[in-house]
């Protein structure tokens, strides 16, 4: 089926947008008869794939096994009903878990009610702020994060998973907060390792890699897991230093929200700002991504909101954070998932099969581990970081900082850095504009740089193109360079500004912009902006200074030449 057709299958028509915010109807949009079977196909495959996952990243979160389904099950089924993306699949995702993890455990012991009731707090303290940012339409944010700096973030994230998974895949004990910590804790237990443990996990991990190769559709983890678990059962392996998962309560959701102390809540709350730009970034770039993959529009605001009340329905439930798995959202389009009945599917089958949960106490954790490994080998973008770094060193500085930063100087501290060098990144390309000279095509009206062929130079003209706001981090160097073209350019009469590119002005602009009219009218040049937008005209109208007022503006740079010409003959 072409990329047109796929369009037409499922774009939504406008009376169906109105039906979308009632809710029930717009899950089973897009479904036919012919279809029917390839969504419920795609939903089970769905299912089988979130299984070892959601059951790995419990371990990963410190909470219960069959906290992990409910959070499965509760976040699946509302995305369905309060999404937009028909394919994003919502659960427990492994790049949150060990943020929330790391921040909480400092509050109270392991496997504590204390601890499961600050988690389920922070879910719905996150999935309000989530849920905030879609009403408020400011999924804008979630761009501020440029591609290399998240690239080299998650890729910190996947090395703390990994190193909190290595003590499981070695079958020893670890301790100890920080990475340092762990791996020096790991390096004196290696004297205890148990080689099955090391079988089985990366035994898990080759079978997920060479079956990825095969075919992706397949459910090669929950496979892995299961040949794992009869392995471990057959041969007695938990005598040989193989720890399996024990006993999985399967239960009822927990109501766990409870009175906290002021600094615990405030813990909470930093927590949940955290969690919100990795999931802001993250479901952003999945839903953007799998939108375009099968041709539908995305309604970014409306998938936060979707996100957000994921979160708070999980937290009242007694579970976790949540986030788009850009793994599973992958599998669902591979595996033919084009409407949302993929994710009520495998929402619904997850409820209906949760019973069964209690027969997962013989999976061994090195099993998960493996499946850890796996999700954050993913994590580390190795070939997008050298391409990154192909393409700029200074980006993939940047990258590596923040990825560093997460892993020894931890979770928080690592996302206020990549936050920071984020706004620094903005700034300084910002604050480093470039100012280029133009000149006239000959024979045409066109004005382009003079590295093109055929372009000409203006007698006594002087025409510079500025390629960014002008606001007060670069005026200084849009003066400087300014005078430096005035100064190679001495027969100047008329300077003309292209500000095709200048979306905006701001007052510390203007007051240097008018300084530079009075300097240059003193020199007997005339100014003149062309192209500028209805807000710099606006706002260059409003000026009180007569300077400003009496620049001449132009909707092309060569109306402007050609005035600028004719006043020089008078």
């Amino acid at each position: 089926m072409g990329h047109g057709s796929k369009r037409h299958e499922i774009e939504r028509t406008p009376i169906e947008r109105r039906v979308v915010a009632r809710g029930i109807n717009e899950t089973f949009l897009g479904l036919t008869r012919e279809n029917f079977p390839s969504q419920l196909l795609a939903g089970v495959t769905l299912l089988a794939i979130a299984i070892p996952e959601q059951l790995a990243t419990a371990q990963l979160a410190g909470v219960p096994a069959f906290t992990a389904m409910i959070a499965f099950i509760a976040a699946t089924l509302v995305f369905s009903f309060a999404g937009s993306n028909p394919i994003l699949s919502v659960g427990a995702d492994s790049t949150i878990a060990p943020l929330f993890a790391v921040a909480l455990l400092k509050l109270t012991i392991p496997a504590s009610s204390q601890y499961y009731a600050l988690v389920a707090a922070t879910a719905v303290v996150t999935g309000i702020l989530v849920m905030a940012v879609g009403v408020l339409k400011l999924g804008w944010l979630a761009d501020f994060l440029s591609a290399p700096i998240v690239a080299g973030f998650l890729s910190g994230i996947g090395i703390i998973i990994i190193v909190h998974q290595l003590p499981r895949v070695f079958g020893v004990t670890s301790g100890g907060d920080s990475v340092m910590q762990r791996l020096d804790s790991l390096v004196r237990h290696l004297g205890h390792v148990s080689a099955w443990s090391v079988i089985i996990s990366l035994g898990t991990l080759a079978v997920m890699l060479i079956g990825e190769k095969v075919n992706a559709r397949l459910p090669w983890a929950l496979a892995a897991v299961l040949v794992a678990t009869v392995l471990t059962s057959i041969l007695s392996l938990s005598a040989h230093g193989v720890e399996q998962l024990g006993a999985v309560i399967v239960g009822s959701p927990t109501w766990r929200l409870r009175l906290f102390s002021a600094h615990d809540w405030s813990v909470v709350v930093t927590t949940s700002l955290t969690l919100l730009v990795v999931i802001m970034s993250q479901s952003a770039a999945t839903a953007r991504t799998s939108a375009d993959e099968i041709g539908v529009a995305d309604n970014l605001s409306r998938d936060f909101v979707g996100i957000g009340l994921a979160n708070i329905a999980t937290g009242m439930l007694g579970s976790f954070p949540v986030n788009a798995s850009p793994a599973r959202t992958t599998i669902s389009r591979l595996a033919g998932g084009r409407t949302k009945m993929v994710g009520f599917v495998a929402g619904i089958l997850a409820l209906l099969l949760s019973p069964l949960a209690t027969y997962a106490h013989a999976i061994p954790l090195a099993a998960l581990a493996g499946v850890l490994l796996f999700v954050a080998g993913r994590l580390i973008k190795i070939g997008q970081l050298k391409e990154v770094l192909r393409t700029s060193r200074a980006e993939f500085t940047l990258a590596a900082i923040a990825g560093l930063g997460v892993v020894f100087l931890g979770v928080e501290l690592g996302l206020a850095l990549a936050v920071g060098l984020a706004i620094l990144e903005q700034t300084w390309h910002a604050a480093r504009p470039r100012m280029v000279e133009i000149g006239r095509r000959k024979g045409t009206t066109s004005w382009e740089s003079y590295d093109a062929h055929a372009v000409e130079h203006v007698d006594h003209i002087l025409a510079l193109f500025f390629d960014e706001d002008l606001f007060y981090a670069n005026v200084g160097v849009f003066r400087r360079e300014l005078h430096d073209h005035i100064k190679k350019n001495p027969q100047t009469k008329h300077l003309i500004i292209d500000a095709v590119a200048m979306s905006d002005i701001d007052y510390t602009a203007l007051e240097a912009l008018s300084r530079i009219v009075d300097d240059l009218t003193n020199d007997h040049v005339s100014v003149s902006i062309a192209r500028a937008n209805e807000n710099v005209k606006s706002k260059l109208a409003k000026s009180t200074d007569k300077a400003i007022r009496h620049i001449k503006l132009f909707d092309s740079v060569d109306a402007a030449a050609t005035d600028a010409l004719d006043r020089s003959k008078d």
